[in-house]
């Protein structure tokens, strides 16, 4: 363990490159930007908040999330007035996004904890209410090790507090929409919504809210996949497509606005009830 740059190592004697078959570090800088502007982080992010907030989630209440990356999600609830943690196994993630938290959050304002951790092996130490895995859960060999220490973490902070905390994690949706991109991002599964609330209720927690979203884009989703099949079918792919010419990572003013008026009636919609499919779920669980 080791103090250092702000940052809690707790697996101090772990280069990053110990770790590149969850994530490639290589692609931080790139991801953060993308993340900061692409409609599809910006519209998951919106609904995260939104979900939290119904949730009656608010300032006062101490989350942490798991594989924060460059910590944008992170840093933009801290935005919104909740008080979230970072917490990545790779330094380089956790540098990032604290040079970017201290940019963007207001001064005087609380200091969030940065924390390099294993999950596979041991969640970080903390009291908190509330903890985030937002599209992890898919890179990891054993989902559910991973959601049973978080019960566990967060079963202490009930018996001192008397409230009931909860995990929030999003995945991808559906093995038969799987694509170069999840071969990419190093994704073990995708998930149906009935998968995603069994993982939960099998780790010891009680689902409070459960949706896919991304409705739009499960459509979408499917014709890309039909036309990929076809044409690989006629002339195979020589390799992997570079990050930057994927469709997942296209980043252009117009599709971005476009595309935001597409998704903005999800939102509404999630507001009062659930979606029937979608590109990704979302689960919300407490405490059985």
């Amino acid at each position: 363990m080791s103090q250092a740059d702000g940052i809690l190592d707790l697996i101090a004697e772990q280069p990053d490159s110990a770790f590149e078959d969850f994530f490639d570090p290589s692609e931080f800088a790139t991801r953060a930007w993308l993340e900061d502007e692409q409609y599809w982080h910006l519209h998951r992010r919106g609904v995260i908040l939104d979900v939290l907030r119904r949730a009656g989630v608010d300032g006062t209440q101490a989350l942490m999330e798991l594989g924060c990356g460059a910590g944008t999600v992170a840093t933009f609830l801290n935005e919104s007035g909740l008080a979230v943690d970072y917490c990545d196994v790779h330094r380089e993630a956790l540098t990032f996004a604290r040079a970017r938290a201290k940019e963007r959050l207001p001064p005087g304002g609380r200091e969030p904890r940065y924390v390099r951790a294993d999950i596979t092996r041991a969640l970080p130490p903390g009291d908190y209410d509330g903890v985030l895995l937002l599209d992890v859960l898919e890179h990891l060999p054993d989902d559910g090790a991973v959601l049973r220490a978080a019960h566990a973490l967060l079963e202490r902070r009930a018996a001192t507090t008397g409230v009931r905390p909860f995990v929030l994690f999003t995945v991808p949706a559906f093995q038969f929409l799987w694509s170069p991109w999840d071969d990419r991002e190093r994704h073990k599964r995708r998930y149906t919504l009935e998968a995603a609330r069994a993982l939960a209720a099998r780790t010891g927690f009680s689902v409070e809210r459960s949706t896919y979203f991304f409705f739009p884009l499960f459509f979408a989703a499917g014709g890309v996949k039909a036309a990929r099949t076809l044409r690989n079918l006629v002339a195979p792919p020589r390799g992997p497509a570079a990050f930057e010419n994927m469709a997942e990572t296209a980043n252009h003013r117009a599709l971005n606005v476009a595309m935001l008026r597409v998704l903005g009636p999800e939102r509404a919609w999630l507001a009062r009830g659930d979606l029937p499919l979608g590109t990704s779920v979302l689960v919300l669980a407490r405490l059985a």
